[in-house]
């Protein structure tokens, strides 16, 4: 970068761009597989790969851009401030996965490919012995059942009573969050194993007690019947 000509634009080297994204792609398909073996989120981990395949070589093309000049760097920085992101990342977790890929864009833009490669390695190690633990025990898997409850105007069904049709059905089930507002419930429900015919149970429980209800359900496991 020319300090006495910030405007200045130096000539970016090909073979050095082209090897830092080719790293670059590598490291968005390890990364992906890593996270399929290791997340404990709820989300089709096939997302994943086709987000680093695009973030990470985005990430590398715009560091080793502005890198070059001042001018470029300082109008990045007007540009970024009015994007505005409207999708909220909800879990933790999921937000780690996609500051790591940008970590690993940064480095490799700034052409710190030992250093990147190292930090990488580490982080992959350290979610290692995660995966395996999954792997051992399946059990670790789990199905999400999301639960909107609607009770009509006079109907005075207390949340003990919506516990008590839950312990009436045929699954053994953890309640992760439970929210009301008025006449609104939602619960998320945590079971290790479940059916369509149990689905149907619980169902017909919250009809013949006369409440509107929605149900959703997000499978983590391979032990859905």
């Amino acid at each position: 970068m020319d300090f006495a000509n910030p405007y200045a634009v130096i000539d970016i080297p090909l073979l050095e761009l082209f090897r830092n994204l080719s790293v670059g792609l590598i490291m968005a398909v390890i990364w992906a597989l890593v996270i399929s073996r290791t997340t404990r989120l709820v989300v089709d981990h096939r997302q994943y790969l086709p987000m680093f395949l695009l973030l990470i070589p985005s990430m590398i093309l715009i560091i080793t851009i502005i890198k070059s000049s001042i001018a470029l760097s300082l109008g990045l920085v007007g540009a970024l401030s009015i994007v505005r992101f409207r999708t909220p990342i909800k879990e933790p977790e999921e937000l780690l996965y996609i500051f790591v890929a940008i970590a690993i864009g940064l480095g490799l833009g700034a052409n710190q490919v030992m250093v990147t490669t190292i930090g990488f390695a580490v982080v992959v190690a350290v979610l290692i012995p995660f995966g395996l633990t999954k792997t051992l025990n399946l059990s670790s898997n789990s199905n999400l059942i999301d639960i909107i409850l609607h009770i009509p105007e006079g109907n005075n069904l207390q949340l003990a009573d919506v516990e008590k049709l839950l312990q009436q059905q045929n699954f053994t089930y953890k309640i992760k969050r439970l929210y009301q507002k008025d006449n609104r419930v939602e619960l998320l429900i945590d079971t290790l194993k479940i059916d369509v015919a149990s689905i149907d149970l619980l169902k017909n429980a919250f009809a013949d007690s006369g409440l509107g209800f929605e149900i959703s359900m997000t499978s983590n496991s391979r032990v859905i019947t």
